[in-house]
């Protein structure tokens, strides 16, 4: 499913998101599970990588230090990149202001964490990348939320029946069998595994929608005076919900040949 914004029309939002302090203001938990679930997925000794969408270059510099030969780093946001240049001084790290689409030359991995989804036309930039910037050998690696799980059925139900966002940013929600179906289509392999089930599925579902579902609720115009009522009932219930797998808020997907 995807949304009517654009990935244009957000630059101006991650600058003023970047400019205000994204960890401390926007997003309800930092990053570093996805982080290091991503360092997880090889080996990244003396291979060259890009991190598309590297926001202020904190998983470009973990893969540097995990063995990375050498690491650019890029995102379309200007304040971004000021940031990760101030953070950060490491010798085979470099940090570019650029889109995804405009990207030449080729590495040995390209991950993109939380940047598929804010994306026009994800597959099709997969696809280029794949084709022109990706070594023989290669891996491309993206992380995604996840739907598969009770945050997830209370999120898209909100925003696909009552066209309540849960996101103003996200343009794209995937499913497993997106990726599968892409990789199927093209001849690649795909590799999948979902974390952060607590966040799919448990205290942290109840203490990110006391503070998303209250600001959807009330941006749409709508009643929210009932949403702690919901959040008691759902956190009484949502230990009964079976995990498995897929059942995390974020997914990671290998995708290669």
């Amino acid at each position: 499913m995807n949304q009517k914004r654009t990935n244009e029309s957000l630059k101006s939002k991650y600058n003023d998101i970047f400019d205000k302090g994204a960890y401390k203001n926007y997003f309800t938990f930092n990053s570093y599970s996805i982080f290091e679930a991503i360092l997880s997925t090889t080996s990244w000794e003396e291979k060259k990588v890009l991190d598309i969408g590297c926001g202020e270059g904190d998983l470009t510099a973990m893969i540097a230090f995990a063995g990375a030969k050498k690491v650019d780093g890029i995102d379309y946001s200007n304040k971004a990149i000021s940031l990760a240049n101030e953070k950060l001084n490491i010798s085979n790290v470099e940090f570019f202001h650029k889109d995804a689409d405009t990207v030449k030359g080729r590495y040995d991995a390209i991950v993109m964490a939380g940047v598929l989804e804010h994306m026009d036309k994800p597959f099709s930039l997969i696809d280029k990348l794949i084709k022109e910037n990706l070594n023989k050998g290669g891996k491309i690696i993206t992380a995604s939320p996840s739907f598969l799980n009770p945050r997830g059925y209370v999120w898209m139900t909100l925003q696909m029946l009552l066209d309540v966002p849960m996101s103003l940013s996200d343009i794209h929600f995937f499913s497993p069998s997106d990726f599968n179906n892409f990789a199927e289509s093209r001849g690649l392999k795909v590799s999948m595994f979902s974390i952060d089930h607590d966040w799919g599925g448990g205290n942290r579902t109840i203490l990110d929608f006391k503070k998303r579902l209250v600001n959807a609720l009330k941006d749409k115009g709508l009643n929210n005076k009932n949403v702690p009522e919901f959040l008691e009932w759902l956190k009484e219930s949502i230990d009964y919900f079976n995990h498995d797998d897929n059942s995390g808020a974020i997914t990671i997907t290998s995708i290669y040949k």
